[in-house]
């Protein structure tokens, strides 16, 4: 959920989404949450990164896109990592604005699948739960297929954490997920949407409407069935999703293999750092925590290439 106005936009949605299902009672209405455009702003070539399009299909028969980010193995051929990351976006615009905030990990070595869920990008379709979730199930294949000797990660920001939730928990064995990483993900949809609607007046006057919100693919009810190491960011400086969701949503994962890191920056800008690019790093090659120490550690920003 890029951008500033991102929290007044997820609120005017709550309320959309409330009185629509006081009508209808429909699970289709979560669509209200997504906000895909078609148009990419740029491509990875523009910085550097090489890439290919794929061309994925979800079981229901719609059509995806992705692109494939590909670490540059001619000029540092010692940096090709044993794992293949499936990066899942946050809930507007497309992988052209999205997909900077991992080019970091394609520079380690790692090779990346950016996936535009259905009615995002060129991908087909209308974006609604659970149908989004063929849609990280048909990326996952495709990697499981094209990179059977490596391990697969996930990485999810925002909305895209929230699905990576659903998906591992749902999916992480079948597809042998060895880590997930999560970025500014929200506890439950009714949650974060009452925290959202409570910061006005008018807000608070139909926030009890979000009982009538879908909630049958909240996170913290997911989060218990996930059976790998977990790293959560989450910036105490959110004004998108507070870090209290965040909070909420950890103490739910399997306490024996999570991590969190209180991160700085807007809504998720936490790989424009140094430090937390690092604690990422040192997760994917270990899959251990960063210490105590290690956490509160200087920061140092660094632009999204």
């Amino acid at each position: 959920m890029p951008g500033i106005s991102e929290a007044l936009r997820f609120a005017r949605i709550t309320v959309m989404v409330a009185l629509a299902a006081a009508l209808s009672g429909c699970a289709s209405l979560t669509a209200l949450y997504f906000h895909p455009q078609e148009v990419w702003i740029q491509t990875p070539d523009r910085f550097d990164v090489d890439y290919e399009d794929v061309w994925l299909k979800a079981d229901d028969g719609i059509e995806l896109h992705a692109w494939l980010l590909k670490p540059d193995l001619a000029e540092k051929p010692a940096v090709e990592k044993d794992k293949v990351i499936l990066f899942l976006h946050g809930n507007a615009e497309n992988i052209s604005t999205h997909s900077r905030s991992v080019f970091w990990l394609v520079d380690e070595g790692y090779t990346v699948l950016a996936l535009d869920y259905r009615g995002f990008g060129a991908s087909q379709g209308r974006a609604i739960l659970p149908d989004i979730l063929m849609d990280a199930k048909a990326a996952a294949e495709w990697l499981r297929a094209n990179y059977p000797d490596q391990a697969l990660v996930v990485i999810g920001q925002s909305m895209g954490a929230a699905l990576a939730v659903n998906f591992v928990a749902d999916y992480g064995d079948s597809y042998e997920v060895s880590q997930l990483v999560i970025e500014a993900p929200f506890a439950g949809f009714r949650s974060v949407a009452r925290e959202m609607l409570q910061r006005s007046i008018v807000g608070t006057i139909v926030s009890p409407l979000v009982y009538l919100v879908p909630s049958e693919w909240d996170p913290i009810d997911q989060a218990p069935e996930i059976s790998v190491p977990v790293m959560q960011l989450h910036s105490r400086m959110d004004d998108v999703v507070p870090i209290s969701e965040g909070e909420a949503l950890f103490q739910a994962l399997p306490a024996t293999q999570r991590c969190f890191v209180a991160s700085q920056g807007p809504h998720i800008a936490s790989f424009r750092f140094n430090t937390f690019r690092q604690h990422v790093s040192d997760f994917l090659l270990s899959g251990g925590c960063p210490s105590e120490r290690d956490t509160a550690s200087d920061l140092h920003l660094k632009s999204n290439q």
